[in-house]
């Protein structure tokens, strides 16, 4: 929880009257399309209660993966440089219904088609009970590194969702600069 605290924020669109989850790396701060969307800036608190705002830098775009890249950050998380194989305990690290931060506990059940999520590409299915406010926080794996992105929960399976790192990688590689994007209810 301690390294967590280092690099993951509390994420509030005033625009569009989302919260959500956001954390440093190198590059920027990493959060989802559907928590940055419709906004040119955004909110953000550490752990401790300070707060700074960030300027959206890109979204991807739709039916691109559910990333948005924020500029800013502090202390960096790590990224790992492959999915880790199914099997593998992970924590999700978040503010679920923008409370306080939480780290779960689960384990990458598969790797599934985000199609059905509207997620190009292969997703991560795990036990972490993903709440909503948790989305765009961290996955990590038992090192604190970077192993995905939450972005969501099957319904009906309980299960977490997350973007694997290796779409995240490609995604940092070629961010463009496009910033548009609508409110989701």
């Amino acid at each position: 929880m301690a390294e967590a605290r280092k690099f993951t924020f509390r994420i509030r669109s005033v625009h569009c009257q989302v919260t959500g989850s956001s954390f440093a790396i190198a590059q920027g701060i990493v959060t989802n399309r559907h928590v940055a969307s419709g906004s040119t800036s955004l909110q953000l608190s550490t752990w401790n209660g300070n707060d700074f705002d960030a300027s959206v830098r890109s979204i991807d775009q739709a039916p691109g993966p559910d990333l948005a890249l924020l500029d800013g950050g502090t202390i960096p998380a790590v990224l790992d440089t492959a999915d880790v194989p199914t099997g593998t305990p992970v924590w999700a690290a978040g503010y679920p219904e923008g409370n306080e931060l939480t780290l779960t506990s689960g384990v990458v059940v598969a790797y599934v088609d985000g199609g059905i999520y509207d997620v190009p590409g292969r997703v991560m299915e795990l036990t972490n009970a993903i709440e909503p406010g948790s989305s765009g926080g961290p996955l990590l794996d038992g090192s604190g590194r970077v192993a995905g992105v939450v972005f969501a929960r099957n319904t009906a399976s309980r299960h977490g969702l997350a973007i694997p790192v290796t779409t995240l990688t490609k995604y940092l590689a070629a961010t463009g600069a496009d910033t548009s994007g609508i409110c989701k209810a």
